[in-house]
Parts: structure tokens; C-alpha cells; sequence
């Protein structure tokens, strides 16, 4: 069975696969991955969907003919509110992403507002 075979079976068991999946389970490389795909696109066998995972682009394999929904959008986010979720997520105190170098802890109005949150807790 060649690789192209492989994918039309891959995509019939599981419905989709993500291409960074897809070039994993094949043992074959990307280049050569995105190759038949590209060409298989083409002939109307799949189509490739951009989405993003963990931040990074890739493509989501499909059949063709399936229905696709639509995906949810993953929001872009600035980098304080990117250490905002850190903070939250990891309890680390502001200061360990601070860019504020020449800031002292004991009147920084960030550890502050952190501290008050933590107690409350």
C-alpha cells in the first residue's frame, strides 16, 4: 500500500487528522507529507484546513465531502494578559515576568493587587 493509499484509510477510520499527526503515524517527513497532500488536494480527495493548536498554525485533514464546523477561534492575546493567565494559572507573583527592572517589591502596586488576590483566596 503506498502512502497516498494510506491517508484515504488514515482519514476513513478517524474522520480528520492533524497534519503534524498525520507525517508522525505515516514515519515519513514533512516535506513529503505536505507534498501528496497538496496533491491530493488537488484532485478533490481532502481538503486542509488552517487551525491553530497550542498557538501554532497547522492543518486539520478532512475527506472532501465532510461537513465541517465551524472551528472556534483561538484569541490572540497580548502579553500582559498573557502573564495575567500565568499568574493565575501558575500563582507565581507578578514579578517574575515584570519588565520593570528598577521596580522594588514592597511598593509595586502589581505584587500588591497580587498579594490582596491571594489572601482573599
Amino acid at each position: 500500500m503506498d502512502t497516498r493509499d494510506e491517508i484515504i484509510q488514515i482519514l476513513e477510520k478517524k474522520g480528520s487528522i492533524l497534519q503534524k499527526d498525520l507525517w508522525k503515524e505515516l514515519n515519513i517527513d514533512s516535506s513529503k507529507c505536505s507534498r501528496i497532500l497538496r496533491k491530493l488536494e488537488k484532485e478533490d480527495i481532502i481538503r486542509r484546513l488552517e487551525v491553530v493548536v497550542d498557538g501554532v498554525k497547522t492543518f486539520k485533514i478532512v475527506p472532501a465531502d465532510a461537513e465541517i464546523e465551524e472551528e472556534p477561534k483561538e484569541e490572540e492575546l497580548s502579553l500582559q494578559q498573557i502573564m495575567e493567565r500565568m499568574e493565575d494559572l501558575t500563582g507565581l507573583p507578578p514579578c517574575f515576568g515584570c519588565k520593570e527592572f528598577e521596580c522594588e517589591a514592597q511598593n509595586c502596586i502589581k505584587m500588591e493587587v497580587w498579594f490582596l488576590r491571594r489572601v482573599r483566596d
